[in-house]
């Protein structure tokens, strides 16, 4: 049986909805843009059954944000998503300096 482990580091984009980070996901999925992964957003960044898109390399960033501007998705905030010593470490990043 094949397990999935957790990469050492990735990234999650957090929309204002959960319709917002659906449709632009499906639009990713639709062009197979295999990078990225429609993920549940973690409770201790919002509260509800929220949505975000995961990725692992921070240069996908600047595509999913033109894409989501073009669309009027706007990004809400960036989560770095790290593992140290066992425990999840949730970092905000500032989307100006990215």
């Amino acid at each position: 049986m094949e397990r999935r482990y957790m990469k050492d580091k990735y990234y999650i984009a957090v929309f204002e909805s959960r319709n917002h980070a659906i449709q632009l996901y499906q639009y990713l999925s639709r062009q197979h843009y295999s990078q990225y992964e429609l993920v549940s957003t973690p409770c201790k960044i919002k509260a509800g059954c929220s949505y975000s898109i995961k990725f692992t390399d921070l240069k996908d960033y600047e595509f999913l944000k033109n894409l989501a501007d073009k669309s009027a998705r706007n990004i809400l905030n960036m989560y770095e998503i790290s593992r140290q010593n066992g425990k999840r470490i949730l970092s905000k990043l500032d989307l100006k300096e990215i």
